[in-house]
């Protein structure tokens, strides 16, 4: 059987040339509006998950940055070093905020949330209060984080107050029931602030040598 040298030229030349047609035709309009969609959905799904994220990044550190005062604090008391005698430039000597942002040369540092920490030496005899220790308060802090910190730090904390409500005292145990409510009913930031929750806690708390 003999075959036709140039019909099979011919019949090749035709099917490269549908070939090459398919692949200059490019994406349809279908496929490129699912693609469109799907590139959507992902870009919504980071807007929502990356903050969260992030906050709760922050909140483990948060939390770090607590225990490592506390123990700081009991051993300066146990020490002899935190006392009545003791200043705030002390306390920076001291290293008891090491891991936490200070603001400048001020006696103020920066919690994870970008809120402002206050310390304050506690005098023996004031009322309320341990014998020895610091007084902190922290501001803007997120309302869900707020309540993840307390949630794990409250034992360590001599008395804790969020947003004007005592929640720990020197007499009285940690109430959980009222830790949600407390740290929401705070202060509103904006809507378009990227947060999942648009609610801030002002809290205080005290550390105590044991």
């Amino acid at each position: 059987m003999q075959v036709n040298r140039g019909a099979l030229v011919q019949m090749k030349s035709k099917m490269v040339s549908r070939l090459n047609k398919r692949r200059q035709r490019g994406v349809t309009l279908v496929e490129l509006s699912v693609a469109v969609a799907v590139m959507g959905l992902i870009m919504a799904g980071a807007m929502v998950g990356v903050p969260r994220l992030m906050n709760s990044v922050r909140v483990n550190q948060e939390i770090k940055d607590w225990q490592m005062a506390v123990v700081s604090v009991q051993n300066a008391v146990m020490s002899g070093q935190l006392n009545n005698g003791t200043t705030l430039g002390n306390l920076h000597d001291l290293g008891i905020f090491g891991s936490m942002q200070r603001v400048g040369t001020s006696d103020k540092y920066l919690n994870r949330f970008g809120g402002e920490v206050t310390p304050e030496v506690i005098k023996a005899g004031q009322a309320g209060m341990p014998a020895f220790g610091l007084k902190i308060a922290s501001k803007d802090m997120p309302s869900e984080q707020c309540q993840k910190l307390f949630s794990s730090m409250h034992p360590s904390f001599a008395t804790i107050k969020v947003n004007s409500t005592d929640l720990k005292t020197m007499t009285s145990a940690f109430e959980m029931n009222k830790l949600a409510t407390a740290c929401k009913s705070s202060k509103q930031v904006g809507e378009d602030s990227g947060q999942d929750d648009v609610t801030k806690a002002d809290v205080e708390f005290t550390i105590g040598g044991s």
